[in-house]
């Protein structure tokens, strides 16, 4: 299957991977993240005790919280590299398995 975010591409196989572990947190909780990665990507440096706060009731291990702020950032670059809605992000990773946020 073939996504916008992905430049009309397969989604990579270690977001997929990626995908059911970010699965495990609250849509609120995902939203929080992406603002630590957003921020990150504008040269902030990641708040680790905010993004293991975030994480702890989905028992995430400290490769888990790695591989998925690695994930959420190639997911928001790639979505504004090709220039991808809100709307139409929203869809296509909730299709990959990400609940309705």
């Amino acid at each position: 299957m073939r996504f916008r975010f992905c430049g009309d591409l397969d989604c990579p196989d270690w977001v997929l991977a990626e995908i059911s572990i970010l699965s495990k947190i609250t849509s609120i909780k995902m939203k929080q993240l992406c603002i630590q990665v957003i921020k990150n990507l504008l040269g902030d440096e990641i708040n680790y005790e905010k993004v293991y706060k975030l994480t702890s009731d989905a028992k995430y291990e400290e490769g888990d919280v790695k591989a998925s702020i690695a994930a959420l950032s190639f997911i928001l670059t790639s979505a504004a590299k090709y220039n991808v809605d809100g709307d139409s992000l929203s869809n296509e990773l909730q299709q990959l398995g990400l609940p309705k946020g």
